[in-house]
Order: C-alpha cells, then structure tokens, then sequence
C-alpha cells in the first residue's frame, strides 16, 4: 500500500468515526432534550406518537409515511377495515370495544387518524405509500374531505434533510428513553404529557399519559355547521378522493363523532347523500367529552361499540369475497 492510499484509507477511517461520533452526540442531546417525556404507555407494539416537549413534538406523521414502524406499515397495508379522520377518530374509535369486536372475528383493522386536524390528503398520501387496500372504509367525515396539510404533514411530504435527520433521532430516542426509564426511572420525571400508539391497529393511548379523563356534557346548543360553499367543496373533494381509493361505495362507511364544536352528525349525513355512500349515526344522548371536542374514554367505549355493531351488515357484505369458503361435498 502507498503513502498515499494509506494516507486516504485513515482520512475514510477517521471522517466515518467522526460522524459516527456526531450521530452519537445527537442521540444522546435528543434523550437530554426529551428525557422527560413519559414513558408510561410504550408497550409491545407502542411507539411515542407526541410528546409536548420543543425537540420532540409530533412523530407519527413522519414515521407513519416513511415507514420507521414497520409493524404499523405493514399493518395498515394488510388491514381489512381503515379508520380515517382526525383526532376526533382517535379518540373514538380507541376504545377496547373496537378491539373486542373485531378480535372475536378475526378482522384485521387499522385506526388512521391523525391530530392536527389532517384530513383527506395526508390520509390519501398514507394509503398510496402503505400499498393499503381496505376493503372497508370508516370516514369520521366532519367534514374529512378538505385541501390543505398541517405543519407536520407538510414536512413529512416535503421530507427536507432536516426534518429526515430528526425523524430519524425521535426513531432512536424511543429506544433509548424505553430502556433508560425501565431500568433508572427515577431518571424520568414523567412530566411532558405523550400520546402512544399502537403500531398493530394504531390505537392511541392518551386518557393518563397526555389527558385526564373528565365528563365534558356534550353540548348539541353550541355546534356549528360549515357554510354551504364549503359543503359543496368537501362533496367534489370526497369524489375525488373516494374515486381514488376505488372501493365500492356500500364498503365506505361515514360516520360523525359526536362533539360540541361541529354538527358532525349533520355534516356527514350531508356527505353520504351526496356521495352515496354508507353511513352510520348511534344516538348521542348522555355522551361527554374530554375538552368539548374529543369523546372521554367512557363515551368513546359507548359510541365506538354501537358503531362496530351497526357495522356488522356492511362487513358481512364487504368481505364476504375474502372469507374462507367451504369445500362443496
């Protein structure tokens, strides 16, 4: 070997220590910067999704687009039943209800809905790069079909270096702080409130880790409607989108998670009108909410339950191609 080979193979060895060395530093000033975040929902198949802290914030925009979980990736491809909406769907279709409904049938689901108020577009964008094919469809259509990106999806789409470079921290800062709180928890105060969600149906957990369960009466007197021009926006934005998917429109299911923001109800019974398709409204009455606009835990077990039952004609419908035939004799 010459001088000068040898001179380059230490300059290679020297600069992949260095940012090796670098990426080291990072982890670490992340875990620093985060370490306070809870650690309290991280379960088998948890990931944090949102942590109110400055160097975290939100994660799961990211890391549900470009596939960082893989599990979540693949469960939103092989799900049978899609979920979509905002936070609003979160919250209400993350009951041990659903769970219990379509694990006695053995139906594969996926609950994809996002904070920030996403709606359609970053939705869309999530089932082209899963390779997702529902066969099933429930839209939390309040009224879900919009233009428009939130912050965080915005950078997820955009994927810039920088955003990638911290997607990438938060991926290995989970790890980190899961075995650093287990082991030496009285390192972790637990103070930052966090959301989790389940890379196996994307579930979140938050009544504890983020918010505290509370009875907000449900209140019909202060919602509001949207104005007819955006009514007639969300229907050419819904046919758009639902031309897209492809589905049949008896296997898309609109629904209105009841608030006391919006007239969801009345906004999506609008939408499955006009964009004939399926929809589902349980009774209202004697639900609460957390903070006005998200269902409790214990109105969402309620309504999300009534939901999955009703939907039970519309899956023996929808999936009856997929189900295991008997053998003729």
């Amino acid at each position: 070997m010459t001088v000068r080979s040898r001179g380059w193979t230490y300059l290679a060895v020297f600069a992949a220590c260095a940012l090796a060395g670098g990426f080291v530093l990072a982890v670490g000033q992340m875990t620093i910067d985060n370490i306070h975040c809870r650690s309290s929902g991280y379960g088998v198949d948890d990931f944090l999704a949102y942590c109110r802290s400055k160097r975290y914030g939100d994660y799961e925009h990211g890391a549900l687009y470009y596939g960082l979980e893989p599990a979540a990736r693949d469960n939103i491809r092989n799900a049978q039943v899609i979920f979509l909406g905002s936070s609003r769907t979160q919250a209400g279709f993350s009951s041990k209800a659903v769970r219990a409904y379509f694990g006695k049938r053995g139906i594969r689901f996926f609950v994809l809905g996002f904070g920030y108020g996403d709606a359609s577009p970053f939705a869309s964008a999530i089932l082209r790069r899963s390779g997702a094919s529902p066969k099933i469809l429930v839209i939390n259509a309040d009224p879900f079909f919009m233009d428009g990106l939130s912050p965080p999806a915005q950078e997820a789409l955009d994927g810039h270096f920088a955003f990638l470079w911290r997607l990438g921290l938060k991926f290995l800062f989970q790890r980190v702080h899961r075995a650093l709180c287990y082991s030496a928890p009285f390192i972790c105060s637990e103070s930052e409130p966090s959301i989790f969600r389940s890379a196996h149906d994307g579930q979140w957990n938050w009544i504890g880790p983020y918010v505290a369960e509370k009875a907000v009466p449900f209140d019909r007197s202060a919602q509001k409607s949207i104005a007819p021009e955006e009514l007639e926006k969300a229907k050419d934005l819904g046919e758009k989108f639902l031309r897209e998917v492809g589905l049949d429109r008896r296997c898309v299911v609109l629904t209105g998670a009841p608030n006391s923001d919006l007239d969801s109800v009345g906004i999506a019974e609008q939408l499955a009108a006009a964009l004939k398709t399926s929809s589902i409204f349980p009774p209202v009455d004697g639900l609460a909410t957390l903070d006005g606009g998200h269902l409790n835990l214990t109105s969402a077990e309620r309504w999300s339950g009534q939901v999955v039952e009703a939907l039970s004609p519309v899956l023996a419908d929808c999936l009856q191609d997929i189900r295991p035939r008997r053998r003729s004799q």
